[in-house]
C-alpha cells in the first residue's frame, strides 16, 4: 500500500517534474450538446468551443498528494471565500481527502476521491501557482503568457468525451460493451488504475471519461441538490461557471459504484459543493 511521505515525497525540483501532467489538446469546435433521452440533458443543442487542453487522466492520489506536501490545505490564496470558509469549518480533521488511507481506494496511479468541489479547485489553483513560479518560468518569460489550470467546464468535458463527430454516446461509441469501463457493471468494487481500460479511450485520446469516477466541473447545476437552476441550451455567460458560490456543481462520467447509463456523455449528475465520495474524483484543463 502507498502511503503519502514516503516514495512519492519529492524535492522541489523533483516535484515540478512530477508535475508535468499529460494534456490531450483539443481543437475548436462545435459541440452537438445533450441527449435527448435524458431529461436534466434535454434539448439536444449546438454549442461553439474554443480550443482547450484537458488532463488524459484524472487526477491520481500520487499528484494530490503534492498539494498536500505543500500544505495547499493551509494556503487560503488557493481557495475560493466559501472554499476558505468550509475548509476552516473542518479545523481538528486531516488535511486530506476523505478515504485517503483506504487501501482500495489509495493507490498511486489511481484517481483521487473523496475531494469536495472545493478541493478540487483549491488543488487546481494551487497547480497554476506551481507551474507557473517552477516549470513555466522561461516559457512565460518567452510567451509573456501566464499557465491558467481550472475544472473544465461540462461542456469542455463532454466534447472531450463525445469527439468532434457527435456521434457517440459513450466516448468509444454508440454502445455500452463490457470491458472498455469501470462502472458498476464491472464489478471492481472500487477505483482502478487511470489506465486501465485502453479501450475506453475517446476519440480525441482521453482516458477514463466513462466510469471509475465522477469527475467535478466548473458548471453550476443550483442553488440546492434538488432543484435544477441551469438547464439547457447551455449558456456559458449566464453565471453557470462562475467560480465563487456554494450550491451544487455538476459531475460528469459515472463511477465504479454507478451502472452504465450514468456513464453516458451527456449525463448529468451533482452534488453539493461541500460534498465528498468514495465514487468522486475530477481532472483539470489548461489554458
Amino acid at each position: 500500500m502507498w502511503t503519502v511521505g514516503t516514495a512519492f515525497s519529492r524535492s522541489v525540483e523533483t516535484r515540478a517534474e512530477w508535475l508535468r501532467m499529460e494534456f490531450v489538446e483539443i481543437p475548436a469546435g462545435v459541440l452537438l450538446m445533450g441527449d435527448k433521452r435524458l431529461r436534466d440533458a434535454s434539448p439536444p443543442h449546438k454549442l461553439e468551443l474554443r480550443a482547450f487542453a484537458i488532463g488524459k487522466y484524472p487526477v491520481t492520489n500520487a499528484e494530490y498528494a503534492e498539494f498536500i506536501s505543500a500544505r495547499g490545505y493551509e494556503n487560503e490564496m488557493y481557495w475560493t471565500a466559501m472554499g476558505w470558509k468550509w475548509m476552516r469549518g473542518r479545523i481538528g480533521q486531516e488535511a486530506a481527502p476523505g478515504f485517503w488511507h483506504e487501501p482500495r481506494l489509495n493507490q498511486a496511479r489511481y484517481p483521487v476521491v473523496g475531494v469536495s468541489w472545493y478541493e478540487a479547485v483549491a488543488f487546481c489553483n494551487w497547480l497554476t501557482d506551481t507551474e507557473n513560479r517552477e516549470i513555466g518560468k522561461q516559457e512565460n518569460e518567452e510567451t509573456g503568457k501566464q499557465i491558467k489550470f481550472r475544472l473544465p467546464s461540462e461542456a469542455e468535458w463532454e466534447y472531450a468525451a463525445r469527439g468532434a463527430d457527435n456521434t457517440r454516446s459513450f466516448p468509444w461509441g454508440e454502445k455500452f460493451e463490457r470491458g472498455r469501463a469501470n462502472t458498476a457493471e464491472a464489478g471492481f468494487g472500487g477505483t482502478t488504475p487511470i489506465s486501465h481500460f485502453p479501450s475506453g479511450v475517446s476519440l480525441f485520446g482521453v482516458w477514463d471519461l466513462a466510469g471509475n469516477v465522477f469527475e467535478w466541473t466548473l458548471s453550476k447545476w443550483g442553488v440546492n441538490w434538488q432543484e435544477l437552476q441551469f438547464g439547457y441550451p447551455y449558456r456559458p455567460g449566464d453565471g453557470r461557471e462562475e467560480i465563487e458560490g456554494s450550491g451544487a456543481r455538476i459531475m460528469r462520467g459515472g463511477s465504479w459504484f454507478n451502472p452504465q447509463s450514468e456513464a453516458l456523455c451527456a449525463y448529468r449528475s451533482r452534488y453539493l459543493a461541500g460534498a465528498r465520495g468514495s465514487n468522486i474524483g475530477f481532472r483539470v484543463t489548461k489554458a
